[in-house]
């Protein structure tokens, strides 16, 4: 009897540490107000109409923005702040699980950004 006790209480020992491991974990890599890991890299780009960002995944490239998303026309960002910022905004919309992350015209008014 004391054996099957034991035996009880080591497995809810180990699948309580296993339950408080996997919550950790998760935590560690949801981007909540910038704290957290990010699996998704900004960096901006000089391009031939302006600023632009791309967005990879591990090495990956998922986004190549050359223009002013949300808007029509083939003009980049006048600065690379504001190529930043957007990319930024994409970016935690993706950690969001959001995807397309599209951009809208009243979020680039939002941040001050220039499209026209």
């Amino acid at each position: 009897m004391i054996r099957r006790n034991s035996r009880i209480l080591i497995i809810g020992i180990l699948a309580f540490a296993a339950a408080i491991y996997f919550l950790f974990f998760q935590r560690q890599h949801v981007n909540q107000g910038g704290e957290g890991l990010s699996r998704f890299k900004v960096e901006t780009i000089r391009g031939e109409h302006g600023w632009g960002y791309h967005i990879r995944q591990d090495t990956t490239l998922l986004i190549e923005q050359n223009v002013i998303p949300g808007v029509p026309g083939s003009n980049g960002f006048s600065s690379q702040e504001e190529a930043a910022k957007t990319a930024e905004l994409v970016k935690h919309k993706l950690d969001q699980g959001i995807f397309p992350p599209t951009i809208s015209v009243q979020e680039l008014d939002s941040m001050a950004i220039k499209y026209k």
